[in-house]
């Protein structure tokens, strides 16, 4: 599935809004179970565990008994399995009858004496801010940027080049948000940080940004001031062009997966979405890092048999590898017919190489994983996961693990033995991505059902749970975003990983495997999509841990409640540094970016925010060490 609110179950109960006559037969205890665990992961998203919904989304209140009164449940149960037209497909081809019955029931039971009604648009929850300053001490230009999403091609998340931030110093009194950029829409892209850049008259550290409103901004990385340059690439694409039956994006889709920079040449990509004469285009914009304005030969437009602008969701970070950059594809709820694909383009040229349809003839297999891009080793294999769709052994693989050439083509796959249950249950094994294990010829990567796939990048085996290294349960629900790997003079290897309703997890990682019991959970948990991680050491020790995260008390909705930043001791997670909700008038990042990592690099935190509100407001947060106190 292309966005991170599963489709199946969410689409059943927005279906509960025409319904009605006389009460379904109780459910078997099994089936009743299951109809709970798909309320709490999915459908709570959008419509609160409480199942208060949001009204003016038209998600209704299932606790308000006049909402119960008016919606009997055999009609209920019927508008599951037939479908409401431009919201709800049809699902009575798909659900068991016990199962459908289950959650008409469950719903049933969510009335409450007093409804609890819960606003779409609440009121701001950014904090006003005194100013805080420009950070500590002078400006020192920075030497390692980051210039892809979790900061290499490998997707290990981590910095290693961190002198700055330390376990010692990033701490309540030390340490804080020093300002913030206002941009002009949601920001979904990670923030990519570039060190001594030569620009406006001098050499600066620069930070870019980009919002889904097609914007691109690159401030200054050190301090509160206008952009040095800002372009917009188009009116973007919206959601509320087309019918679209989920509340995943709001708004503007414009810019959705986070660029990539060459340093070499100083040129950024990035692919926008736009709408252009009652129509859609996707392009791939290569520009100027110094001034933002194109590049030869850029734009391109986007195009393939079979690719549809609007349905193609550009959700996967770009990878740039070998020269080539490759753009990869998931859909928008899942609206047909859409397909998986992969790109590849002449770094230079822009030159479409090839592209990789992942599900041809067929629907499905999309590379999402929350917003991770494709990983690539140093001889240009690239690896990542599918999502549900279709699977047959051969040009369609659905829910899998695949190495492809740099040329796009399939050399190796993996699929888990329970690939139909997968199928049918929205349960992407894609949700986190692929990571590669430093050294170790390994790739792993965990899904929806909390379980991490490790497999041998050398051989990985085809169908089945025996052809893996190790599988194992390593989050009690889903896990949404990317994990983290560490070396660790203290600790060894390490991975981290943060599910959805669950704590921060650390397992050890030594010789090409996992010890499967975790060394240490977190005391914290997060709502949708769990924590979001980023990792910053000097080397192989200082490592802090960093996690956007939303408050557990929120609920699990799709539109993105208020977030909270927080740092823990790498080598001990049990241990937190520090957390934005210490000091919230001045540290409160606004609505959580449910893709975006944070970006840690020369001694500050660069954080995307969805701002004050669910649709139409974004920034970027800059912590760092605060300036010390004036002494009268």
């Amino acid at each position: 599935m292309n966005h991170r609110f599963p489709s199946r179950a969410l689409r059943l109960l927005l279906g509960l809004l025409a319904a009605g006559s006389s009460a379904l037969a109780v459910p078997a205890p099994a089936v009743q179970a299951a109809a709970l665990a798909e309320f709490t992961n999915t459908c709570a998203r959008c419509h609160n565990g409480d199942g208060s919904g949001y009204a003016n989304l038209g998600l209704p209140n299932f606790t308000d008994p006049q909402w119960q009164a008016a919606h009997p449940d055999a009609e209920r149960a019927l508008v599951i399995r037939n479908g409401v037209t431009d919201r709800m497909p049809a699902f009575g081809a798909i659900l068991p009858a016990d199962e459908i019955e289950a959650l008409v029931a469950h719903v049933r039971g969510l009335e409450s004496k007093t409804p609890h009604l819960q606003e779409a648009i609440p009121v701001a929850v950014e904090p006003t801010l005194a100013p805080p300053g420009h950070g500590a001490g002078p400006v020192v230009l920075g030497s390692r940027g980051v210039y892809t999403q979790h900061n290499n091609n490998a997707r290990t998340g981590a910095n290693l080049d961190e002198a700055t931030l330390t376990p010692a110093n990033v701490n309540p009194r030390q340490f804080g948000l020093l300002f913030r950029h206002v941009v002009d829409d949601q920001v979904f892209a990670q923030p990519l940080f570039v060190p001594d850049l030569a620009l406006a008259g001098g050499r600066h550290n620069v930070v870019i940004v980009a919002s889904a409103a097609n914007t691109v901004y690159a401030f200054d990385a050190d301090a509160d001031a206008a952009p040095y340059w800002q372009v917009n690439l188009g009116a973007p694409g919206s959601v509320q062009q087309h019918p679209f039956w989920c509340h995943d994006i709001l708004g503007n889709m414009g810019i959705i997966g986070t660029p990539v920079i060459d340093a070499a040449t100083q040129t950024l990509y990035v692919v926008a979405l736009t709408h252009e004469g009652g129509g859609w285009v996707q392009r791939l914009h290569a520009l100027d890092l110094t001034s933002g304005s194109e590049r030869p030969h850029s734009p391109v437009v986007i195009t393939a048999d079979s690719f549809d602008p609007i349905l193609e969701n550009q959700r996967p970070a770009l990878l740039l590898s070998r020269g080539s950059v490759y753009v990869g594809y998931s859909s928008h709820c899942d609206v047909e017919p859409y397909h998986g694909f992969l790109f590849r383009f002449d770094a230079g040229t822009l030159r479409q190489q090839g592209v990789l349809n992942l599900s041809p003839g067929a629907v499905g297999n999309s590379i999402w994983q929350s917003g991770q891009g494709p990983a690539a080793d140093e001889q240009g294999a690239i690896y990542f996961v599918t999502s549900n769709g279709t699977w047959d052994g051969g040009q369609n693989l659905s829910d899998s693990f695949l190495k492809v050439s740099p040329d796009l083509r399939v050399l190796d796959w993996f699929t888990p033995t329970n690939y139909p249950e997968l199928d049918k249950r929205d349960a992407d094994l894609n949700s986190s991505g692929a990571m590669l294990l430093p050294g170790a010829h390994r790739v792993m990567g965990a899904g929806k059902q909390g379980v991490v796939y490790l497999v041998d990048t050398d051989h990985f085996g085809h169908l089945g749970d025996e052809h893996a290294v190790q599988h194992f349960p390593a989050a009690k629900g889903e896990v949404n975003v990317g994990a983290v790997f560490w070396q660790s003079a203290a600790r060894g290897g390490l991975v981290y990983l943060w599910g959805q309703d669950d704590a921060l997890h650390v397992y050890a990682f030594k010789d090409g495997r996992f010890n499967p019991e975790p060394l240490a959970v977190g005391g914290q948990t997060s709502a949708y999509p769990g924590g979001i991680l980023s990792l910053s050491a000097h080397g192989d020790s200082n490592g802090i841990l960093w996690a956007n995260a939303a408050l557990s008390e929120h609920g699990n909705d799709h539109i993105n409640g208020p977030g909270v930043l927080r740092a823990y001791d790498a080598n001990d997670i049990t241990h937190e540094l520090w957390n934005s909700n210490l000091a919230p008038e001045r540290d409160t990042p606004g609505r959580v970016s449910k893709n975006a990592a944070p970006t840690v690099a020369n001694g500050k935190v660069y954080l995307a925010s969805f701002g004050a509100l669910p649709v139409g407001t974004g920034a970027l947060y800059v912590y760092g060490l605060l300036p010390e106190p004036t002494v009268p």
